[in-house]
């Protein structure tokens, strides 16, 4: 059963859809209220699943209400009851549940309500995992989900790239709708946030994006991440022991590939270049700590890895000569400068500098 609330400063609106949630045999009224200040005292000490709210009001209108509502109880489904289309974008805007056209009609409200009842009970699925590095992807469990749209996939990349921090509305509109304006940009937004949820709603996962002052920011507890995952540790981590190298390498292995490889918006590729200079520094402090402890195999190997992401990389190319020539394996060492130094010539036309070349003398 949904336990509601209406909020209505008509007294015959309220009274109908009263009787049309009690009709329904889904919904316990908790209470009804004509003015918004009574139904914020009302949720100061009581839980509901869903608030009715007419929009139109006085002294408090339906926007404000909502915006306090959600502040206060994030999780309570709020949907607006409105003569007037025009109050949809806003709705939506503000993260509600959905919004009802008068008069109500029961049909139309049972969809609602059987929204409300699966967003209160969704079904029990794997668990959400969101791959970055490499071709972007979304599993539930073992499913992949489809999204209706590529913009659908990129405002959720978008929003986990934000690690759970705040980003204003202004800055996702000029970074994904930058070729519309105005009502436009904000429509195409909600419409894709709206697709967002529900194309995860299919497989019973409910994510939480929440509204605070004309910024949005994703819940990512209980996301499986590879690039929430691998920056936790790369903007942290302290120095390679034996206690904690295990812990480098599982971390270094998430960098399967470029982040959101394929993708060529502007916002990923200053983003991308940032990850990949990361990944190269963990395997350079992963190679150091194994040469130290004079394990000269792992350190090679660790080194290579990154040949393999940036085969020109001054820093990996050097200190793998260095290793090879630590462990008398000259003549390998000699071919990996090579290979370098050929590569150096083909695509920047310049030799490797002094130090380098000092290594081999």
């Amino acid at each position: 059963m949904i336990k509601a609330i209406i909020v209505d400063d008509e007294f015959p609106s309220l009274h109908k859809l009263e009787n049309l949630l009690i009709s329904s045999e889904l919904v316990e009224v908790c209470g009804a209220f004509l003015r918004s200040v009574d139904a914020l005292t009302f949720l100061e000490n009581n839980s509901v699943d869903a608030v009715f709210l007419d929009i139109d009001m006085p002294d408090m209108d339906g926007i404000e209400l909502a915006t306090r509502i959600l502040d206060q109880r994030g999780h309570t489904g709020v949907i607006f009851v409105t003569a007037y289309n025009q109050y949809a974008v806003e709705a939506f805007r503000l993260n509600a549940l959905d919004y009802l056209m008068k008069p109500v009609s029961m049909d139309i409200l049972k969809e609602t309500l059987y929204r409300i009842m699966d967003r209160k009970n969704p079904t029990p699925v794997g668990e959400l995992s969101v791959r970055c590095f490499g071709r972007f992807g979304v599993n539930s469990g073992s499913e992949e989900v489809r999204f209706r749209t590529e913009k659908a996939e990129e405002l959720l990349s978008y929003l986990i790239d934000s690690k759970s921090g705040l980003v204003s509305r202004s800055k996702i509109l000029d970074n994904l709708w930058a070729d519309f304006e105005g009502d436009r940009a904000i429509t195409h937004f909600n419409t894709t946030l709206h697709y967002v949820k529900k194309a995860l709603l299919q497989y019973g996962i409910q994510i939480s994006i929440l509204y605070d002052r004309g910024s949005y920011r994703l819940d990512t507890e209980g996301i499986n991440s590879d690039y929430i995952e691998f920056c936790s540790f790369a903007e942290k981590h302290e120095a390679a022991t034996w206690q904690n190298i295990s812990r480098f390498e599982e971390i270094v292995k998430l960098y399967t590939g470029e982040y959101l490889l394929g993708w060529e918006y502007d916002w990923v590729a200053g983003k991308r270049l940032l990850l990949e200079e990361q990944f190269i520094h963990l395997l350079l402090e992963i190679a150091e700590y194994y040469r130290d402890a004079g394990n000269y195999q792992n350190c090679t190997k660790w080194l290579k890895v990154g040949l393999l992401h940036e085969p020109l990389h001054r820093e990996l190319n050097y200190r793998l000569v260095e290793a090879l020539l630590l462990t008398n394996e000259r003549a390998l060492a000699v071919k990996y400068y090579e290979i370098y130094r050929n590569g150096l010539m083909k695509t920047l036309r310049v030799e490797p500098d002094a130090a380098f070349v000092k290594l081999l003398k």
